[in-house]
C-alpha cells in the first residue's frame, strides 16, 4: 500500500503541467510575488502591489523588471517562433502635467540584464549597440517624449521596435470604441491603460491594442507584418524597461498576463492595484 501511494504521488507530480509555469503567466498585481520577478536598477514593487519601474524623484533613472525564468519562444525542431499573447496595465504619472519623459517598453530579450542607458534609450539600448542585429531584442514602446533622433512622430505614441528605437511602425496613442471610432488617449494622463500584444505566427502578424477600459477593442491600434523567427532565440526573457531624462515620470505596471500559443488571461482594471497617489508639494512654485 505504501509503495502504491508513493507511486501515485510521483505520478500526480509528473502530471502537473510544468510547461504552464513557463508558458503562461498571470500577475493581477505584484504584491508578495517579487521572487518571480527580477528587479534591476531603480525598479521596485510598491506596498500595494504595483510595479514601479522608475519614479519622478530624480532625473536620468532607469529600471527593468523581467520574469525570472526564460520562456521558450521557438520550436526546437524547425526553429519557427510560436504565437504569443500578452496583456498588461500601465500607468504613467509625469512630474509636471503634459511633460512626461521618457516612457516604458514591453520587451522580449535574450538577457534579463540590459546594458542600456537612460532618457531616450528607455534602458533598452546604448549608443554603441543601437540598430545592431546582434541585439535580438523586440519591444513595444509607450513613448512620452518626441525624439527627432529616432524619427518619433510625437510625444505620445506607441511603437514597435526591433533592435532599434527607430520604430518599425508607430502611431499616436489612441483606441477604437464600439462604433470603430478612433479616440485619442494620453499616455501621461496618470490613469490606467490596458495594452494587448498579440502575435500570430501562422500569419506573421503582430497587433498592438490599447484602451482605458478593461474590454479589449475590436480593432488594434497597430498591425505589423513581421517574421520574428530570425529575431528571437529559442529561449528569451520577457519584461519591462523604462527610463527618465531631464523630464521625469513615474512609470507603473499594475498587472500582467502572458501566454504562448493562446490568448493571455484577461485583466480587470477594477481588481488591480491602483496607481499610487502623488503627494502634492505645497512649496513648489513654477515661475515663467
Amino acid at each position: 500500500m505504501a509503495n502504491f501511494l508513493r507511486f501515485f504521488s510521483a505520478l500526480l507530480f509528473l502530471s502537473i503541467p510544468v510547461s504552464s509555469q513557463l508558458n503562461e503567466l498571470f500577475f493581477p498585481g505584484f504584491k508578495d510575488l517579487s521572487t518571480n520577478i527580477t528587479l534591476r536598477r531603480d525598479a521596485k514593487i510598491e506596498k500595494k502591489g504595483s510595479l514601479c519601474l522608475t519614479n519622478d524623484t530624480s532625473n536620468f533613472l532607469q529600471g527593468q523588471a523581467f520574469y525570472s525564468s526564460p520562456i521558450q519562444f521557438k520550436n526546437s525542431t524547425n526553429g519557427q517562433v510560436f504565437s504569443f499573447s500578452s496583456s498588461f496595465a500601465l500607468g504613467i504619472v509625469p512630474r509636471f502635467p503634459e511633460l512626461g519623459g521618457h516612457g516604458l517598453a514591453f520587451t522580449i530579450s535574450p538577457s534579463n540584464e540590459l546594458n542600456g542607458t537612460s532618457s531616450q534609450h528607455l534602458g533598452l539600448f546604448s549608443r554603441t549597440n543601437m540598430g545592431s542585429f546582434s541585439n535580438h531584442l523586440f519591444a513595444v514602446e509607450f513613448d512620452t517624449f518626441q525624439n527627432l533622433e529616432f524619427g518619433d512622430i510625437d510625444g505620445n505614441h506607441v511603437g514597435i521596435d526591433i533592435n532599434n528605437l527607430s520604430s518599425n511602425v508607430s502611431f499616436t496613442a489612441a483606441y477604437f470604441d464600439d462604433s470603430s471610432t478612433k479616440q485619442n488617449l494620453s499616455l501621461t494622463s496618470g490613469k490606467p491603460i490596458l495594452a494587448w500584444i498579440d502575435y500570430d505566427a501562422s500569419e506573421n502578424l503582430l497587433n498592438v491594442t490599447i484602451s482605458p477600459n478593461s474590454a479589449k477593442p475590436r480593432l488594434p491600434l497597430l498591425s505589423f507584418n513581421v517574421n520574428l523567427s530570425p529575431i528571437f532565440h529559442e529561449f528569451m526573457y520577457i519584461g519591462f524597461s523604462s527610463a527618465t531624462g531631464q523630464l521625469s515620470s513615474s512609470h507603473y505596471i499594475l498587472g500582467w498576463s502572458f501566454k504562448i500559443n493562446g490568448e493571455a488571461r484577461a485583466l480587470d482594471l477594477h481588481s488591480l492595484p491602483s496607481i499610487p497617489v502623488k503627494k502634492k508639494n505645497p512649496g513648489l512654485t513654477i515661475r515663467l
